[in-house]
């Protein structure tokens, strides 16, 4: 991923970093929305689990929902024993970008876990968003 994490908190840049690590566990080449929403999730002592639960939804129920969609995807078949090229999608890009709005609607200097979960709920197009739409959790 090309994106530019040293505007980042440390966390975020992890999650960023687990993104890149769900991708290869599923077998995929793009980096999406759902991966970094599923590393949000799976982040140990992360601020998203917390969210999620004051708002009366169960971190693993969406866990559980992404993997589904995760699993769903086609798998890349890589041959010769290398990597394949990972690429990000559009609709993570936009979230990226999206994220930077929502730090500077905060006043804050970094891009937070935060920033990135509303820059996904706010990508109304992707799966992740439609997966946190299925427990309740949608922007206006």
């Amino acid at each position: 991923m090309e994106e530019r994490f040293d505007q980042f908190t440390e966390r975020a840049q992890e999650a960023a970093v687990r993104a890149y690590e769900i991708l290869q566990r599923y077998g995929h080449t793009q980096v999406d929305t759902e991966h970094l929403l599923l590393a949000l999730i799976e982040q140990p002592e992360g601020m998203i689990p917390e969210i999620l639960e004051h708002l009366g939804v169960e971190p693993q129920a969406v866990r559980h929902r992404l993997d589904q969609e995760l699993q769903s995807r086609s798998r890349s078949q890589i041959y010769g024993g290398g990597a394949a090229q990972v690429y990000i999608t559009p609709k993570l890009k936009r979230v990226m970008d999206q994220s930077k709005v929502e730090a500077s609607k905060l006043k804050d200097d970094y891009i937070s876990t935060e920033h990135l979960f509303l820059a996904i709920a706010n990508e109304k197009n992707s799966a992740a968003a439609r997966v946190l739409a299925e427990f309740g959790l949608t922007r206006p």
